[in-house]
């Protein structure tokens, strides 16, 4: 599963997993943004500290819901300190998120330089602290645009000012709701089979019920949505001036700021410029020919091959040790198919009634194995995204299959279905009331409107 990669440079940031291996590795449907937008999402719906044990039951830290208490934690009553001071005691009807206005660019931090977070993990690399960053700005610009509608209808109607937290629930419910939109209109499309998605959207989830208290399906939690492992590159340009893997084992977890995109770490290099991650439509001079280009880049097509630098992940603590299977990501993830005790996706296929992988399908060193006969449900996701068996050979790899697809979407419905207060349960035919970037107002909204309404971008 190794591509392979060349060494990762400031001018060769995305490495270009082997092409002899994997020659289509670049995604026209998707920008390298997608990945850790899906990072984000996970860690806003699970949060199982105990992954590498063997529970019959996997615990779940997180609300079971694209709620954003990976940001908002338990609101501004019970986590303070995530919140910004001044606004609690100067306008207590508008609680805001603090921002360290000595470093705007980073999450506010300790003097150890531990994230002020509701969720670790998202600190876990420069891009997805980032991501987070992004949606405490978002939410407090969002507060501003309520705080000042409200201030304004009431004294028109000579009425007192907003309550205190009125402000503050009206914008949690404007953030979410956008949020929300972005993931049933934008991350999902993108994603998934566009018929399977379009028949469980339409026809609504048929085997992951709608519940008040949803448990995420292990199939889901442990396999299919880890199909974003495979899209990581081996690293990337995250702004003008500062490229470096994605993660680089050798390097001494004490330094203050690595040459890689692990998170933890302040300095002022390590920042994102967005518009290399969505698109914007902002264009750059190719370095190498002189021409000009786009600046935004594709993504990795899902495939089975992962970028080399996750197979020795910089885990553990002092210096890096010999590597073992704990230490590569597709061991993890494939000793996680044992623990929980998953079907193979063989069966999982004919359970749905889709067409299932053939022994042709496979690498030839995969079947040694015997795995062509039935196959980690993890591995097989990722082989059918690329194979598509029964869907155009030209789409390989820019979505998931049958199987990937039909799992995700059902997943993603049903916990949007069960949640009261989400937009598809209480208004939805409900569309997006922020503008988009270029200011009007039209129903829709996109990463990148998000990121400009933010400030980010």
């Amino acid at each position: 599963m190794d591509a392979l990669d060349p060494t990762v440079t400031i001018t060769n940031p995305l490495g270009g997993n082997d092409a002899d291996r994997n020659p289509n590795n670049q995604n026209p449907d998707m920008t390298v943004g997608f990945t850790f937008l899906g990072q984000f999402l996970d860690h806003d719906i699970t949060f199982d500290p105990a992954a590498l044990k063997d529970p019959p039951t996997s615990p779940n830290l997180r609300t079971p819901f694209f709620d954003l208490d990976s940001v908002y934690g338990r609101g501004p009553d019970q986590d303070r300190v995530l919140y910004d001071r001044t606004s609690e005691l100067d306008r207590p009807t508008a609680a805001r998120f603090l921002i360290d206005f000595d470093a705007v660019r980073d999450l506010p931090r300790t003097s150890q330089q531990r994230a002020i977070t509701a969720d670790p993990r998202n600190d876990e690399n420069v891009i997805i602290s980032q991501l987070h960053l992004a949606f405490l700005k978002f939410h407090n610009r969002v507060t501003d645009q309520v705080e000042a509608e409200m201030t304004t209808a009431a004294v028109a109607a000579g009425l007192p000012l907003p309550p205190p937290g009125a402000v503050f629930e009206e914008a949690l419910k404007r953030v979410r709701w956008h949020y929300q939109w972005i993931i049933v209109w934008q991350f999902l499309p993108a994603t998934l089979d566009k018929d399977v998605y379009n028949q469980v959207r339409n026809d609504r989830p048929t085997l992951f019920l709608p519940s008040a208290r949803p448990k995420i399906p292990r199939e889901f939690q442990v396999a299919a949505y880890r199909f974003g492992h495979s899209q990581v590159r081996p690293g990337y340009k995250v702004n003008v001036g500062f490229g470096a893997p994605i993660f680089d084992a050798r390097i001494d977890p004490r330094e203050g700021d690595p040459n890689d995109l692990r998170g933890g770490r302040r300095a002022p290099r390590r920042f994102v410029e967005w518009d290399t991650f969505f698109n914007f439509g902002t264009q750059e001079i190719n370095p190498d020919t002189g021409a000009v280009r786009a600046k935004v880049k594709q993504n990795k097509r899902i495939d089975p091959f992962l970028s080399t630098p996750l197979f020795d992940l910089p885990v553990g603590p002092g210096l890096p040790s010999p590597a073992d299977d704990v230490r590569t990501l597709a061991g993890r993830n494939l000793e996680r198919h044992i623990q929980h005790h998953l079907a193979s996706g063989q069966d999982i296929a004919a359970a749905l009634g889709y067409p299932a992988l053939q022994t042709a399908d496979f690498p030839a060193d995969v079947q040694a194995l015997g795995f062509d006969v039935s196959t980690p449900l993890w591995y097989y996701i990722l082989l059918e995204a690329w194979r598509q068996p029964g869907r155009p050979p030209q789409q390989q790899g820019q979505r998931l299959g049958l199987v990937g697809s039909r799992i995700v979407a059902e997943v993603f419905l049903s916990l949007l279905l069960s949640d009261p207060d989400s937009y598809l349960s209480r208004q939805p035919e409900w569309t997006p009331t922020l503008p988009q970037r270029d200011g009007r107002v039209t129903g829709s909204f996109t990463m990148t409107d998000l990121l400009t309404f933010a400030g980010v971008a």
